[in-house]
């Protein structure tokens, strides 16, 4: 297979070493590749504000060694992994140049991934999930004990690393996509670590350092410069910006919830009609603030992440039907790029199978296309970004910034 052009997924909340020994793994295994990454936006799958805009962490990435970054829209980073993963796929390949992905797994060896991902997607194995859940079960535990008793590997079941590559691979299965995935062990810490171990301490412990005002000598021998110095250490008061974003948070979330019942909530989120139960029935404990009040919700069947997508996709305000019909990915936005992403960008004008948007403009120009949906949603996400960063009034910024080329 001709391996000129490898795709990842990303998130980069923030780049670490761990994301700059994967490049460089990436580039001792095949030579001197391309990569094209697809990255979150505003909002990350874990259901937390991400540290800083994604055009700056596009280019920070691209200063590391990715080629061409590409958000991956809003409504795939509000979803669970098995969404995000498909519209990230989705979007690699509609370059038209992507036939290989690459991704990290928990040190897990063997080629069974395959065979496990289409095991999971057999309607009798879905059933088995379900009398499973009925039981009591958590999704993971359920997904271990099935994976068990049909003697497959349920170590691509543990891990949130090893749940996403496995997630990949469903995604190229179920579209039938000729593009094939190869794992990565990963380096350092585990994803949900939040110890600041060095030199490959995990985005969790990164972001928990910062929360607790870490001095930027000791995230020096876990980030490389230009990503440390994205943050502006020296600048920002981190601890500072976390309480202002909990606090605007805890005030968004109560006018909504003075306003709305639980059906209200069911009805313009994705969360099933018990979350939204819960989810209202416990309004009263965000007098503890946002954080408290997401703890109290949580439970076996919806983790905390589920709990924090739900928050954000109330507050982005859409009717249940835009989070429950799965769209397909409607454009290729583009935040930055170095000369050989330049170069694939004039590759994509013949090879790419949706729109390259490099800066929309205004709205209007889209209400009666397909990018109008995910585009407008992109553009509510920036602006809520904005307002939890304390930007009041500052509208706008999805549709008005350009990409980044580094040079």
């Amino acid at each position: 297979m001709n391996l000129q052009i490898i795709g990842i997924t990303t998130e980069y909340n923030p780049f670490h070493n761990g994301h700059k020994w994967q490049l460089q793994a990436i580039r001792k295994k095949f030579g001197n590749v391309t990569v094209i990454a697809c990255m979150s936006g505003f909002f990350v799958q874990r259901g937390e504000i991400a540290l800083t805009d994604p055009w700056s962490r596009a280019a920070t990435a691209v200063r590391a060694g990715v080629d061409l970054v590409l958000l991956l829209p809003s409504w795939y980073s509000l979803r669970s992994a098995d969404y995000f993963a498909a519209g990230a796929v989705k979007t690699l390949v509609a370059t038209g140049l992507v036939n290989t992905l690459v991704c990290g797994a928990e040190q897990i060896t063997g080629n069974d991934l395959a065979e496990t991902a289409a095991w999971s997607l057999q309607a009798e194995t879905e059933q088995q999930i379900k009398t499973l859940l009925q039981k009591g079960l958590s999704y993971g535990a359920a997904w271990e004990t099935a994976a068990i008793q049909n003697h497959k590997d349920a170590r691509w079941f543990k891990g949130a690393n090893n749940l996403l590559a496995l997630a990949y691979q469903k995604a190229v299965i179920q579209n039938n996509l000729s593009v094939e995935l190869l794992t990565l062990p990963r380096r350092g810490s585990n994803y949900n670590d939040t110890e600041l171990t060095p030199p490959y301490a995990s985005a969790s412990a990164i972001r928990t350092a910062l929360r607790n005002s870490c001095a930027s000598g000791s995230l020096a021998s876990v980030m490389p410069e230009d990503s440390l110095a994205l943050l502006k250490l020296n600048e920002t008061n981190y601890t500072a910006r976390f309480i202002r974003q909990e606090e605007t948070l805890t005030l968004l979330l109560g006018s909504l919830l003075a306003r709305c019942n639980s059906h209200d909530l069911y009805e313009h989120s994705s969360g099933s009609r018990d979350l939204c139960d819960r989810f209202h029935n416990a309004r009263s404990d965000l007098q503890q603030g946002y954080s408290s009040f997401c703890r109290s919700i949580t439970n076996k069947r919806d983790p905390l992440p589920s709990v924090r997508r739900l928050a954000l996709q109330l507050l982005l305000h859409k009717d249940r039907s835009f989070w429950t019909e799965t769209p397909e990915p409607a454009y290729l936005r583009v935040l930055a790029f170095n000369n050989r992403g330049r170069n694939l960008l004039r590759k994509m004008k013949e090879t790419a199978k949706l729109p390259v948007v490099i800066k929309p403009g205004r709205i209007e120009r889209y209400k009666n296309t397909a990018l109008y949906p995910l585009l407008q949603l992109d553009t509510d996400a920036a602006d809520l970004y904005q307002l939890l960063n304390g930007n009041i009034g500052v509208y706008g910024t999805c549709l008005t910034t350009s990409p980044l080329y580094v040079k």
